[in-house]
């Protein structure tokens, strides 16, 4: 699919301008007074420079933000960043032009600049769409469009809404992406413009393409070729006939398609667009590929590819190389085969694209298969499946349900914070009655004392003693006042007491729920006698947890470190468990650096975190190691966590990769095998990072990374059972009276 693009002049200030104009704009420059008039005559000359001149477009930038005088903070310099910005989208610099829209776009918002905003913000989401960095680009054109609601630019509101109906087709979220159409087209008609209304036509003919509606494609996409060759725009008429001829393919028709591609061919040459030669490359490569012309087909597929890698194209790449690697299958080529289909795994994941990555699983397994490689062709034909069939929601019925009971737990651990802070209060007030009944008392002895000094006085006797009475009344109705308060706090003292006993009881329910999920320890020690587990939870549920289980020849063997502890830890915990099981044991995955790619993926996928707006960041750290006793070799990939190996008293440590499974940050995570020799008296310790975080010490420090290696090297020759007590043993000396600061468990395994 081609990208019919809204490029940046569509938003510029005063595009389009005549050469003509040129003369009255730079009188208009030499007559302005003010700097906002001299900076407005700037923006109109830089604009009508942008088609024949880029580098008056630079020249103008700079002038404007020498006008600001080295005060970022001037609208000056926002424009001067700005355009600046735009001469390298210009000269297809993409990545360059993002600091500068980037710069502008914060001194329009501290401006209230709507207009300002509406430019720099649409203009980023031009070039992360570009980039086919989706989500980036969908968030600035939504910043967009609330700018131009408020300056009520209804044609500037189109281009955007278009844009966003781009946005999300590529994303393949099509119900939405066609109501943005629709609104587009709507605003078009009322106002009755009919300029780049083909780029909405084309891109509501892809959906209808795409949901396999081809006559309703046909429709859109003639109507947006009459009205791209009405408006003169090269670029629009060659982008609507490579959609055509992609149209054609489906609809069987290749000698109508390849005559509109090469119609497409020969308008980018014109025009010297190579993203658009890109494209036509690769449509005509395809097209010869399955008519299996494969000489020809290379020929176009690598000026394709030359051009999408200079251009910064990764979906394009990642669909090339897709292309070429079925070339070479054909041609058994297949180590060539393999590296390009790498090539295009790397950029699918990078822009996480669900159909190129399954296209890349199938033909993966493809190859292996033909070169012999049965277990690599297994896995990538399952992961294939996973994406095909997307049955992972199915699959884990069970762990969310057992997930909404933990979570339930977690509100009712706040609500036992809400009873303690409940009962604070009433101790306040229990206090406060206590002083008040002391200063009742320190009265009554006043008024005795005062009624011995007035006894003589006969005349005010009656008196006193009438007022005497009234107070002893009034008395006897606090006192009684204060037993029945006494009663109730009595009665909210049990009460509490019976819900922090009734909740205590469901969060060790929640333990046995956790416990029941992690291995029994004897099952361990049955394949490593010389092995132990040291595991001591903060709270009384745990965020981190050990999985292990047989998988075919080797044993699988993991710790796992979930974000937070407590009953959120557990939450993660058994989406974690989950997870394992069913890529290690259901799927057969027995490679660790697949299995942990395998794992953030579907993190992110349960957890929504590769949606727009999504705020959740949790995941979790991993070591996972698949040991071949027979073979005496270890595999093992970590996220976070790495692996020690002592032997003879020296400590080696197997580094992990930088990168946490889960949360959308690292979109270029690559997660990477070892394999580690195993030589017989040799430890193996895998451990979460709770032991060396513990405060404590004569300076209430922390443990350290350095003081637990030395540790661990110094216990290493003990019997298991003994590392374990003098673990327990360290760890309870340096914390001393400190409170334990989180989960901790450390595993160790002597071969």
């Amino acid at each position: 699919m081609r990208i019919m693009l809204l490029l940046l002049f569509l938003f510029g200030t005063v595009s389009g301008l005549i050469a003509q104009q040129n003369d009255r704009l730079i009188g208009k420059l030499e007559s302005a007074r003010t700097r906002t008039e001299k900076v407005e005559a700037l923006s109109e000359l830089a604009d009508s420079y942008r088609e024949k001149n880029p580098n008056n477009v630079k020249l103008y930038a700079e002038e404007m933000i020498s006008l600001a005088k080295g005060d970022s903070s001037q609208l000056a310099f926002a424009w001067g960043s700005y355009y600046l910005g735009d001469y390298f989208y210009l000269t297809n610099e993409f990545e360059q032009s993002i600091p500068h829209f980037e710069r502008a776009l914060v001194i329009f918002k501290s401006s209230a600049s709507s207009k300002g905003i509406g430019e720099a913000a649409s203009s980023l989401a031009n070039v992360y769409f570009y980039l086919d960095r989706y989500k980036n680009a969908l968030n600035y054109a939504e910043s967009a469009l609330d700018a131009y609601y408020k300056t009520g630019n209804l044609l500037k509101q189109s281009n955007v809404l278009t844009l966003i109906c781009d946005i999300y087709t590529y994303m393949e979220r099509y119900n939405q992406a066609i109501q943005y159409c629709v609104q587009s087209m709507k605003i078009k008609e009322e106002i009755q413009v009919e300029e780049d209304k083909e780029v909405t036509l084309n891109t509501i003919g892809l959906i209808y393409q795409e949901l396999g509606t081809y006559n309703k494609a046909k429709e859109y996409l003639n109507n947006a070729l009459e009205i791209a060759k009405s408006n003169g725009d090269s670029y629009n008429i060659a982008t609507t006939y490579s959609n055509l001829g992609n149209l054609y393919i489906l609809l069987e028709k290749s000698d109508s398609a390849l005559m509109f591609f090469n119609k497409a061919l020969e308008i980018d040459s014109i025009a010297n667009d190579q993203s658009g030669l890109a494209y036509s490359y690769f449509d005509i490569g395809s097209l010869y590929k399955n008519q299996k012309k494969f000489r020809t087909a290379l020929d176009y597929l690598e000026r394709s590819q030359v051009l999408a890698i200079e251009q910064n194209m990764p979906e394009l790449i990642s669909r090339v190389s897709i292309e070429l690697g079925d070339v070479y299958i054909n041609q058994q080529e297949y180590n060539q085969a393999i590296n390009e289909l790498k090539r295009a795994l790397v950029m699918a994941q990078r822009i996480n694209s669900t159909n190129i990555l399954k296209d890349v699983y199938q033909n993966l397994s493809k190859v292996y298969d033909a070169v012999g490689d049965k277990e690599n062709a297994l896995i990538y034909m399952r992961l294939y499946l996973l994406e095909a069939e997307r049955k992972y929601k199915k699959d884990n019925t069970k762990a969310i349900a057992e997930i909404e009971t933990i979570y339930k737990l977690d509100k009712k651990e706040q609500e036992i914070d809400l009873l303690k802070k409940e009962k604070s209060i009433e101790d306040l007030k229990t206090k406060q009655r206590k002083f008040f009944l002391y200063a009742a008392a320190a009265g009554i002895l006043f008024l005795l004392i005062l009624i011995l000094i007035l006894n003589n006085r006969n005349k005010l006797k009656n008196r006193t003693n009438k007022k005497l009475q009234l107070q002893n009344v009034e008395i006897v109705e606090q006192k009684e006042e204060i037993e029945a308060i006494n009663e109730k706090l009595e009665e909210k003292s049990k009460s509490l007491a019976n819900k922090n006993e009734q909740i205590t009881d469901s969060i060790n329910y929640a333990r046995q729920i956790q416990e029941s999920l992690l291995p029994a320890k004897s099952l361990l020690k049955e394949q490593f006698p010389n092995a132990f587990i040291y595991y001591k939870p903060k709270d009384i549920v745990s965020g981190d947890f050990y999985w292990h289980a047989e998988a075919g020849d080797k044993i699988a063997l993991a710790i796992i470190d979930c974000t937070g502890h407590g009953v959120p830890g557990a939450f993660m915990t058994v989406l974690a468990n989950s997870l394992l099981n069913q890529i290690i044991l259901e799927t057969g995955i027995h490679s660790p650096d697949l299995a942990i790619s395998l794992l953030d993926q579907k993190i992110q996928q349960t957890l929504h975190q590769n949606q727009l707006g999504s705020a959740s960041m949790d995941g979790l750290d991993i070591g996972l190691l698949f040991i071949n006793k027979k073979k005496k070799v270890a595999e093992f990939t970590g996220a976070k966590i790495p692996l020690y190996v002592v032997k003879e008293g020296e400590l080696s440590k197997v580094a992990a990769d930088r990168y946490s499974v889960g949360s959308s940050q690292g979109l270029d995570k690559v997660f990477n095998k070892k394999e580690v020799k195993l030589e017989e008296g040799s430890m193996l310790y895998l451990s979460t990072d709770g032991y060396q975080d513990q405060f404590g010490g004569p300076n209430d420090k922390k443990f350290m990374k350095k003081n637990f290696y030395n540790f661990l090297t110094s216990i290493s020759n003990l019997p298991p059972t003994e590392q374990e007590h003098a673990l327990e043993t360290q760890f309870q000396q340096w914390r001393g009276r400190n409170a334990q600061t989180d989960d901790i468990l450390v595993v160790g395994i002597k071969v």
